[in-house]
């Protein structure tokens, strides 16, 4: 049986560079998946991993070591594995940066005077950042690592389409994580959860922790 091999990175809450990420997966011939804020998410890449009954080995794509990254893609796993009921064989690398030669490649820079800096500091005046955009109202979606398993993805599009006029902002993990996925609307600061649950459809029901 032929072995997966998926890099997974932790983008920020502003997102990720995701075609250097692809780019990087295909030049190694692996796939690709991302613990939180973006998709194809981890759970995406084990349900294909078990239509084909492929184990998988999940790489964690972080620079230095991030202990969090590799901590939430084994829970990411466990969760996979508890809702899907599905025993494949999933396995975990260490950090890239614990990789033998890795600590030489960093001192091989060292010898290098680099590029001059020249980038402009117009960016920091421009008028395009300095505009609140119109809209109706604002929505803080979650796009943690539990909301986004919950279907933060299928949330914030959702959201988009059906409230066009407002600003739909995705932000890092907002609290209480088991109520996922979750969204804040303003200008009535009411928490919204459980949003893909609520009657198996988007939307169609919400619960408040306001009320």
């Amino acid at each position: 049986m032929t072995r997966r091999y998926v890099l997974v990175a932790r983008p920020t809450p502003s997102g990720v560079d995701l075609p250097a990420v692809a780019a990087l997966a295909a030049a190694c011939g692996v796939g690709y998946a991302l613990l939180d804020q973006e998709e194809p998410t981890i759970h995406t890449a084990l349900d294909a991993a078990a239509r084909d009954e492929s184990p998988v080995t999940l790489i964690p794509l972080a620079v230095p070591r991030d202990r969090y990254l590799e901590t939430w893609i084994a829970r990411a796993v466990a969760n996979w594995k508890e809702t899907r009921g599905i025993d494949l064989d999933v396995r975990i690398t260490d950090g890239i940066d614990t990789a033998a030669g890795f600590a030489d490649l960093v001192r091989s820079r060292m010898s290098e005077d680099g590029a001059p800096a020249t980038a402009s500091p117009r960016a920091f005046r421009s008028p395009a950042w300095s505009e609140i955009p119109d809209h109706t109202s604002h929505i803080l979606v979650c796009r943690g690592p539990r909301c986004t398993v919950y279907g933060a993805g299928e949330l914030h599009r959702t959201l988009r389409h059906d409230h066009p006029g407002a600003l739909i902002t995705p932000t890092g993990c907002l609290n209480p994580c088991n109520l996922g996925p979750l969204y804040i609307t303003y200008p009535d600061g009411e928490w919204h959860t459980n949003g893909i649950r609520a009657g198996g459809c988007i939307g169609a029901a919400r619960d408040s922790l306001t009320e």
